[in-house]
């Protein structure tokens, strides 16, 4: 299983991993979520993205 990164802190505008890296929302939160409600988006929005590139991948290997 791959190691998911853990959200050490978040705000409206931005979000921080155990790493060390900062990252801006896309788009301002209207409000400040917990850090656990947030790493549950967290790991959602990742899971979803990580299915969405092995597709891809799966579809360039077909066409080749």
């Amino acid at each position: 299983m791959k190691n998911k990164p853990k959200i050490v802190r978040v705000n409206r505008t931005e979000f921080e991993l155990d790493d060390g890296r900062v990252y801006e929302h896309p788009v301002p939160l209207d409000y400040d979520p917990t850090i656990e409600d947030f790493q549950r988006i967290y790991n959602h929005w990742k899971g979803v993205i990580e299915q969405y590139v092995e597709e891809a991948d799966r579809q360039t290997d077909r066409a080749e």
